[in-house]
């Protein structure tokens, strides 16, 4: 499975419980927070709480651009397992 196929898994595999905010990390080296995000099969759209320097409050990105997805909220591992993850964290 390649980078963009992991992602694309994750995003559309969201767990109902957690809720749709992060900070996407973009292959432009760009960090933007995130406060939900809406899939289609090539693209996906985060929706930022506040807009960026330009005024832009949606983003919408490839998944073969989105390097790293950093959660903010604190959750278990049991939690992610719809989005295919297994194992234990410290909790």
């Amino acid at each position: 499975m390649d980078v963009s196929a992991s992602f694309k898994h994750c995003l559309q595999n969201w767990p109902k419980d957690l809720p749709q905010r992060g900070v996407v990390v973009t292959s432009f080296e760009e960090q933007i927070p995130f406060e939900g995000f809406l899939t289609s099969d090539s693209l996906v759209l985060f929706d930022r709480k506040a807009p960026d320097t330009t005024g832009a409050r949606k983003v919408l990105l490839p998944y073969q651009n989105i390097a790293a997805l950093k959660l903010i909220d604190v959750v278990s591992a049991k939690a992610l397992a719809p989005m295919g993850l297994v194992g234990k964290l410290k909790e």
